[in-house]
């Protein structure tokens, strides 16, 4: 980003957070309380998701949980916080070395490859660690680029348990974001590329500039257009987790 345009950011942010103060209602959950501190300490740019992320992957009582994309860690923190309460495996996957940024646990790992090449390995991976290989949780935060997310989807789709969310960051990815508290940062025009590998699994088209939930078949599809978009793709065949609570 030109040196001008990050000035004339910082400027109009510091105006808004003066002039617009806003605060979040405060949190009885630990976990919210730090995910919530972290995210207004670090700025990131999925940083008004990470509380959703939480929560929405805590209401799963998922045993597996997977994070293709990791960077500095931020939705993985927030994933660490929903795995320690459910007692759930938790992998994340990026082609650098992230592993600095991620906690150890005996359940908790990180794994630098390829996350097309992880996934065909993906089930023997699972078997070596005694790990059951229905993903509960899919998290995609990568390269946000259409040809690769459409590979994603392809590779991890068939990895998952019958009821499972996926959960998708930047899908209204633009030059310029604005968070909830009225304040911008920059990003990059993708090209609608995570969105549209969405739309054509689904075979339907979203209107990503605005939040709206909708269903489409056997997925019901929640997505939020601040912070470069979040979208989840959730998907209870039977509504079984409504009968049958989890062992």
């Amino acid at each position: 980003m030109p040196s001008f345009a990050g000035a004339a950011i910082r400027v109009y942010n510091a105006w808004q957070r003066h002039m617009r103060p806003f605060s979040k209602p405060p949190s009885r959950s630990p976990e919210l309380r730090e995910i919530d501190e972290r995210a207004m300490r670090l700025r990131e740019d999925i940083g008004d998701h990470l509380s959703t992320l939480f929560s929405e992957t805590l209401v799963m009582r998922p045993r597996l949980i997977v994070e293709l994309g990791v960077r500095q860690g931020a939705s993985r923190f927030a994933l660490e916080q929903a795995a320690r309460l459910c007692g759930s495996a938790l992998v994340s996957s990026d082609l650098d070395d992230c592993s600095a940024v991620c906690s150890q646990s005996p359940r908790w790992y990180f794994v630098k490859q390829d996350d097309i090449a992880f996934a065909g390995e993906f089930p023997e991976w699972c078997a070596a660690r005694n790990i059951a290989p229905g993903i509960d949780v899919l998290f995609i935060d990568t390269s946000h680029l259409y040809e690769h997310t459409v590979q994603e989807i392809r590779a991890w789709f068939p990895l998952l348990s019958s009821c499972c969310k996926v959960i998708f960051h930047d899908t209204n990815l633009r030059k310029y974001f604005r968070r909830l508290d009225g304040t911008i940062g920059g990003g990059w025009d993708n090209e609608r590329g995570v969105i549209r590998a969405i739309e054509e699994r689904l075979d339907t088209k979203f209107n990503e500039r605005i939040d709206f939930v909708t269903t489409v078949d056997e997925w019901t599809i929640r997505h939020w257009a601040h912070c470069n978009g979040l979208t989840v793709l959730e998907r209870d065949h039977g509504f079984s987790r409504l009968s049958t609570p989890r062992s």
